[in-house]
C-alpha cells in the first residue's frame, strides 16, 4: 500500500471521529458503521506500516480478529473487579478480587505468549515487532484525533 493510500485513509479515520464526536445520539447501526470504518482504517494501517504481503494478510487478520475477541473477553470479565466499591467489601473479598485480577492478568499474558507464536508461524519476528509498535501508533494516532475533535 503506498503512502497516498494510507493517508486517504487517515483523512477518512478524521472525518469518521469527528462525525462521531459531533453526535449527540448515534444509533446502534451508526456505531457499528463507525467501528467498522476504523477497524478498515487500522487493518490498512498496519498492514502498510508491517509491509505483510497478500498472503501473510489473508492469513493475518483472522488470527488477529480471533486474538483480539479472545483478549476483549478477558478484559470484560476484569471490569467488575475494577468497579467494585472498595468500602462495602470485607478484607477476605478484596483479597480474593486483587487474586482474580492477577488471575486474569496472566491469562491474559499467557494468551499473549499462544498468539506470538501463531503470528510467528504466518510472519517474520521483524514484522510482528513491527505490528506490535503499529498497533499502539494506530491507538495513540485515534486518541490524538478524539481529542482534537471533542475541543
Amino acid at each position: 500500500m503506498k503512502f497516498s493510500s494510507v493517508m486517504l485513509l487517515f483523512f477518512l479515520l478524521t472525518g469518521t471521529v469527528s462525525v462521531a464526536q459531533g453526535q449527540k445520539k448515534e444509533t446502534p447501526e451508526e456505531r457499528k458503521a463507525r467501528i467498522e470504518k476504523i477497524e478498515t482504517a487500522k487493518i490498512a494501517f498496519i498492514t502498510d506500516k508491517v509491509n505483510l504481503s497478500g498472503e501473510q494478510a489473508q492469513r493475518f487478520w483472522p488470527v488477529y480478529q480471533e486474538h483480539d475477541r479472545k483478549r476483549n473477553d478477558l478484559r470484560q470479565k476484569s471490569r467488575p473487579y475494577k468497579e467494585q466499591n472498595l468500602n462495602a467489601l470485607s478484607d477476605d473479598q478484596i483479597q480474593a478480587g486483587l487474586e482474580a485480577r492477577l488471575d486474569l492478568r496472566q491469562r491474559e499474558l499467557d494468551l499473549e505468549k499462544e498468539y506470538m507464536d501463531k503470528y510467528l508461524r504466518i510472519i517474520s519476528p521483524k514484522q510482528l515487532a513491527l505490528f506490535y509498535r503499529a498497533e499502539r501508533e494506530f491507538t495513540k494516532l485515534l486518541l490524538e484525533r478524539l481529542q482534537t475533535a471533542s475541543k
